[in-house]
């Protein structure tokens, strides 16, 4: 099979390199919105620290690196790090998500051509989904979204807005429905095993690219179920081996968090009355389809599969942009599904045509090339010549990260704007925000975050005093400000002045202002303190307000009070040193998770999660002591990490065992 459809998916390759090279081209990109530097960072910060069940202090107070995000583009991406000494993480991983895009068109050809049959029509497709996008025509939204290049969708949220690994898993799923299949029609091991590796890969790299797949292996089943050496159960069984594969990864704790923060991060989705109307009717469509298929065309399976997956996203797609309803949380990125199979589609609609009337198929051949082939031109004829990337250091977003690094932040930084995407992919300094919060257990870092930025709960007047007050509580050393004539391309602050008529030597000072960016310095900073339990937060941020805080600040910055030396041994250990008075705690402005642990003398002591989603320590009193604070995976992690690696060697020893049988 391989070999036979080698050539058109190499032909379809080398031509979207052809046509996308120059997106190679290192530097920082004319679109800054994106947030392909979040990738990034990720893929830094494991290049540096690569065990997956240690603790990430680099953003939103600190989260396990298992809930930093999937894994596989980032490990990925590491390898890559680390045998190029020295490159830039944002090159590696733009290089990795361009090259799936090319690769992306050669999965759909392999695809089209296995389903389908007729590798000319695969061709076809292939050399479509190349050059045209049709949602430009059909969704005004998108149509106003071009931006600089008129390039297709799929190429738009790449380069525009970062949909890297969706990228990635839209390039996988098309190879990924091919081993489903084979797997269901075969009865080897080795058949099953692939399939279940490509499953865990998908679902491994993105949660939409995830999500899609699970719709269209459903699809597969209901379409595919009649022919008798189809096998429902050898699909279902990797469907289990896949999850047993990946279960290293995705814990049941993991799933859970995060399909309860992604409606939080998904624009505030909610399960309403209109979302649940649009969901039955989404079912109803679907159930309606099919069994119109079964009636009316049962053997023309193929057909059915693409008819049914282009309702099935385009229903969301058009739902959203149409009515604005989210039928799924983020119902809009599914747009890139339903073209693809939009287009697969009209390819078979022309195979029928000319099947059924020869002249009728080819007057619609004639009708659709004179209605691409103006969008194709432009797509060939421009080559990007407005994609001239800048060296970094001619961005201001680089200028302010540099100025921060050389200044050698001991507590955190509050980064507004774009650079919070970007200045963990350049240095690793921990900050309050970041780029991805599906992962968060402490969310408390961004709505504080939130608050500084736009000031709701303050008084006109009093948001700066409202600000430091809640910038101290999270252990801010720096702080940067983009006023409104900045480069940055985000200016997020909505009074971003309010802290020129508060500074104070000591206190609050401005170190360095280029232009509009300004970058200050809060004083003292205490990553830990000791506090009285009434001094603590009782209740967390509500409506913008937070109540208590400011006899929490006051304890962390009393000069009277013995101090606490906090530092870190390594990013999963840390030390506390210092007296520890009866009555006392040790507040520790770090992230609470399950597997924090704290020891006194060789004891083991109590940890709390305090209002800030932070931890506290009950220490032992003592003249002067040295607690140690570790953080090791939870049980569960460990124990699905041991069944993911039982069940690889297994697989592996199964499979070579029934290779050799069969020699």
């Amino acid at each position: 099979m391989i070999r036979a459809y080698a050539p058109g998916a190499i032909l379809l390759f080398l031509l979207n390199l052809l046509l996308n090279w120059r997106l190679f081209l290192p530097g920082v990109t004319p679109y800054r919105g994106s947030i392909e530097r979040g990738y990034a960072y990720m893929a830094n910060w494991v290049a540096h620290h690569p065990n997956p069940w240690g603790w990430d202090p680099m953003q939103y107070g600190g989260l396990p690196t298992h809930y930093m995000y999937l894994p596989l583009l980032p490990y990925w991406n590491a390898c890559w790090i680390w045998l190029l000494s020295g490159i830039d993480p944002t090159q590696v991983h733009r290089t990795t998500c361009v090259a799936a895009l090319c690769l992306g068109v050669a999965s759909v050809y392999v695809f089209a051509a296995y389903y389908g049959g007729s590798r000319r029509l695969a061709l076809l497709a292939g050399l479509a989904i190349t050059g045209y996008s049709p949602l430009y025509q059909m969704v005004e939204t998108i149509k106003d979204d071009q931006g600089l290049f008129r390039v297709p969708w799929r190429i738009q949220v790449l380069i525009k807005y970062g949909e890297g690994p969706h990228t990635v898993g839209l390039a996988l799923i098309p190879l990924t429905l091919i081993a489903v299949h084979r797997c269901a029609v075969r009865r080897s091991f080795g058949s099953l095993w692939l399939a279940a590796a490509a499953l865990a890969a998908v679902v491994l790299t993105n949660w939409v690219a995830g999500l899609a797949l699970a719709l269209l292996v459903v699809l597969v089943l209901a379409i595919y179920f009649p022919e008798p050496e189809f096998s429902v159960r050898r699909v279902l069984a990797a469907g289990g081996l896949g999850y047993l594969l990946s279960a290293f990864w995705l814990t049941p704790s993991f799933v859970f968090r995060m399909a309860t923060n992604w409606p939080q991060d998904a624009f505030g989705y909610q399960l309403r009355t209109q979302e649940q109307g649009a969901m039955l009717g989404w079912a109803g469509g679907l159930l309606a389809l099919w069994l119109l298929s079964r009636w009316r065309w049962p053997e023309r399976r193929y057909f059915t599969l693409l008819l049914l997956a282009t309702y099935c996203f385009g229903f969301l797609v058009t739902c959203f942009y149409a009515y604005g309803w989210n039928t799924l949380p983020e119902s809009r990125r599914y747009a890139l599904e339903y073209e693809l199979f939009l287009l697969l589609l009209v390819v078979e609609c022309f195979r029928m045509f000319l099947a059924w009337r020869p002249w009728i198929g080819r007057l619609c051949l004639v009708a659709v090339l004179l209605q691409i082939t103006p969008a194709v031109a432009r797509f060939v004829k421009h080559r990007y010549e407005l994609w001239t990337p800048v060296a970094r250091e001619q961005t201001p977003e680089f200028r302010v990260a540099s100025t921060l690094a050389a200044l050698e932040p001991t507590g955190r930084l509050f980064l507004s704007g774009g650079s919070r995407f970007r200045f963990n992919s350049w240095y690793l300094y921990p900050q309050v925000g970041g780029v991805f919060e599906t992962g968060l257990r402490n969310r408390i870092p961004v709505e504080i975050g939130y608050q500084v930025r736009t000031d709701i709960g303050s008084a006109r007047g009093q948001e700066a005093a409202s600000s430091i007050l809640q910038l101290r509580a999270l252990a801010v050393e720096y702080l940067v400000v983009h006023g409104p004539k900045s480069e940055e391309y985000y200016r997020d602050f909505k009074y971003p002045d309010k802290f020129e008529g508060v500074l104070e030597p000591g206190v609050l000072e401005k170190v360095w202002s280029q232009g509009d960016d300004r970058i200050y310095r809060l004083a003292p900073v205490r990553l830990a303190h000791l506090v009285r339990p009434a001094e603590l937060p009782a209740n967390p941020p509500r409506y913008g307000r937070f109540e208590g805080i400011a006899a929490y600040v006051a304890a962390m910055t009393d000069p009277a009070r013995p101090a606490l030396q906090f530092a870190w041994q390594g990013p999963s250990a840390a030390t506390l040193a210092g007296p520890a008075p009866e009555g006392y705690r040790m507040a520790v402005a770090v992230s609470y998770e399950d597997g924090w642990e704290a020891w006194q003398d060789g004891a083991a002591l109590p940890l709390e999660r305090n209002a800030l989603g932070f931890f506290t320590v009950a220490p032992r009193p003592a003249a002067h002591t040295v607690i140690t604070l570790r953080y090791r995976a939870p049980l569960e992690t460990r124990l699905a990490a041991g069944v993911s690696a039982v069940c690889w060697c297994w697989c592996l020893l199964y499979w070579r065992r029934s290779r050799r049988t069969h020699a």
